[in-house]
């Protein structure tokens, strides 16, 4: 395959101007948060990060992008967002380019407002409506090398916006700030035309640079091996040329998708690539029958496995789980539940888990009423498999995702989920009924009786809160969150 070229610009270079420097170029809007570990890249791709949201959104965050260098994917960055981010992650391998950023690295910039501005959307061309600080300096010090204005009105200028907040560094208040002060309104007004007709742009500056740099390290495209994270080196990640290994965390298995990988797109009302882990578990867990059975036995193995590695390989686990629950047969991708709640029941004080009634407070609450009056043997192992779904410290995904690549509805459901989000991303719906309403609906084919029934059913499908199935429901749905008066709780079943 072609070795890919991702850039990302916005309100300091347009993206015509970016295809001109890099034609082979895909461009992408600002960079923000869970969206670059989705576009597919490995090793021998490259992305140049220039421009970054982080009001609207949340910004881009370090471990995604250490993420990518850890692949092997060459990162680049520049001007505004992509400055700022390669001079933190400068000693892990990620390149930065221009002014901006040497600025940032040698400690002579240090706000994340300097880069800071606010613009318009993508239809408007992310039109820009205040000054960014390092533009407003790099502009009056480029006046008043012209002799448009002395120095001392260009110091004033930069003093004025910056004890403005960054939303409010547009021309008219920081002209009217300076007349307030007693400055000539003639050497403003010069200022100002000097501005709209020169432009004068750091950030536009660095982004050509790196724009010039990217284009001959990327060009002509090279074709290389197709990437996946079974064929790719355990870690590409350096700290100051020497390997490091990143560190797995529940957050970034959330933000990391899941195979198999699509190419993927972003253009603001459409999104295709590869599901998160989250996406497709969620669908199952509203779709899929046997999901209830399959999460309640792999939450019982995972426990019985819990004094042993997490890096156990799966035949390894197997094998020591025939031997605790003495079942014979590893055919099947989970171990049936009665010998795994039996072995789970001998289990559970050393576990830390409940051993009787008197030992779960309000964890009881996970059980159904009917549940409630089983013998411990049977119930304690029920509760124990429902609490480890929402113990914050248990890696629940990996396993879950381990097995279910043995389940032929995980591959289906993976494509589905692509094929959804590529035609309903973001969601949006103003239909908080209709959301209710699809609520309503799963709780009722889960057997659901009344509000103490909606805890135990929502965590025996695998979610550890109402809210986090009302935003399974409203994606799969594509409507609204319910709104206060929309509570679940308020109906009949």
């Amino acid at each position: 395959m072609t070795a890919r070229t991702l850039i990302t610009t916005g309100p300091t270079i347009s993206s015509e101007d970016a295809l001109r420097f890099v034609p082979h170029a895909e461009v992408h809007g600002p960079v923000e948060a869970d969206q670059v570990l989705r576009w597919g890249l490995g090793p021998g791709d490259t992305l140049l990060i220039i421009d970054g949201l982080f009001l609207q959104s949340r910004a881009v965050r370090h471990k995604e992008l250490l993420c990518l260098l850890d692949q092997g994917v060459r990162l680049y960055g520049a001007s505004s967002m992509g400055a700022l981010r390669a001079a933190e992650l400068e000693a892990f391998g990620m390149q930065g380019i221009g002014r901006v950023f040497e600025d940032y690295r040698d400690g002579l910039l240090v706000g994340d407002d300097e880069v800071a501005l606010t613009h318009g959307d993508a239809d408007s061309g992310y039109q820009c409506a205040s000054w960014a600080l390092v533009d407003l300096r790099y502009a009056a010090q480029q006046a008043a090398r012209a002799g448009v204005i002395d120095h001392e009105i260009a110091e004033a200028i930069v003093c004025v916006a910056k004890k403005l907040p960054f939303t409010l560094r547009d021309n008219f208040t920081i002209l009217t700030q300076m007349r307030e002060h007693g400055y000539h309104n003639a050497a403003l007004v010069n200022f100002r035309v000097f501005c709209t007709l020169q432009r004068p742009s750091i950030k536009l500056t660095d982004a050509h640079a790196a724009l010039r740099l990217v284009a001959c390290a990327t060009h002509p495209p090279k074709a290389c091996a197709p990437h996946s994270p079974a064929s790719s080196p355990s870690s590409h990640l350096r700290y100051r040329g020497r390997r490091v290994d990143l560190k797995v965390t529940t957050h970034l298995r959330e933000w990391t998708a899941t195979s198999p990988a699509h190419s993927i797109a972003t253009d603001g009302a459409h999104r295709t690539g590869r599901p998160r882990d989250d996406e497709i578990l969620n669908a199952l867990a509203l779709h899929w029958p046997g999901y209830p059975a399959f999460l309640r036995s792999t939450a019982a193995e995972s426990l019985l496995l819990s004094a042993h590695p997490t890096f156990t390989p799966l035949p390894k686990q197997r094998s020591l789980l025939s031997r605790m629950a003495e079942v014979p047969d590893l055919t099947q991708p989970c171990l049936p539940w009665p010998p795994l709640a039996d072995a789970l029941s001998h289990r559970l004080a050393a576990l830390g888990l409940p051993n009787c009634a008197a030992e779960s407070g309000e964890a009881i609450n996970l059980l159904r009423q009917h549940e409630r009056s089983l013998p411990w043997s049977t119930a304690g192992p029920l509760l124990a498999t429902r609490m480890w779904r929402g113990d914050p410290r248990n890696d629940w995904r990996s396993p879950l995702i381990q097995r279910l690549a043995l389940y032929s509805e995980h591959h289906q459901t993976a494509a589905i989920t692509a094929g959804l989000l590529s035609s309903t991303f973001p969601p949006r719906s103003d239909d908080a009924a209709a959301v209710g309403q699809r609520c309503r609906s799963f709780l009722r084919n889960w057997g659901v009786g009344g509000p103490d029934d909606i805890t135990p059913a929502i965590t025996e499908h695998g979610f550890a809160t109402l809210n986090e199935f009302v935003r399974a429901v409203r994606f799969d749905g594509g409507a609204a969150p319910l709104a206060p008066s929309e509570s679940l709780e308020n109906h009949d079943y």
